[in-house]
């Protein structure tokens, strides 16, 4: 698929009603929307017609007791079963360091996130996709 098809699954995804955060040669990220602002969802849609989104959890949640493996096993207990009966694929699963925005050198916190994909295979299943991948509670809190 190339940047035109993208901008058609971009167009049938807005008509769907659904809106666009950002869009990226070779991805479109979605928003969700939180009362009047726009906010990027972790979900995107590739140009290979797949549907990614990304399940998380936070070190400042749990506390230093917790490994970062447990924090990832949060994640795929809590999100991972319904997205593999959903057809989704664990892609990657990967650390994230929250910087302070003043003082780059020091981490706030440590985002543990699982990314999932499934390939939707046609434009209405990237909506169905997207909308479903929406309606999935993808941050993980104790």
């Amino acid at each position: 698929m190339n940047a035109t098809d993208l901008q058609a699954v971009k167009r049938e995804l807005v008509k769907a009603g659904l809106e666009i955060y950002r869009t990226k040669p070779s991805e479109l990220e979605i928003a969700e929307r939180v009362r009047l602002h726009i906010m990027d969802s972790g979900v995107r849609v590739r140009n290979n017609l797949s549907v990614v989104f990304t399940g998380r959890t936070q070190r400042s949640d749990f506390g230093a007791g917790i490994s970062t493996e447990q924090l990832f096993e949060r994640v795929r207990d809590a999100i991972g079963q319904q997205a593999q009966d959903r057809g989704y694929v664990e892609e990657a699963a990967h650390l994230v360091e929250v910087k302070d925005p003043m003082d780059d050198q020091r981490v706030l916190d440590t985002w543990h996130e699982v990314v999932y994909v499934k390939e939707a295979g046609h434009v209405d299943g990237v909506v169905e996709e997207v909308r479903w991948a929406l309606s999935v509670e993808k941050f993980v809190a104790p």
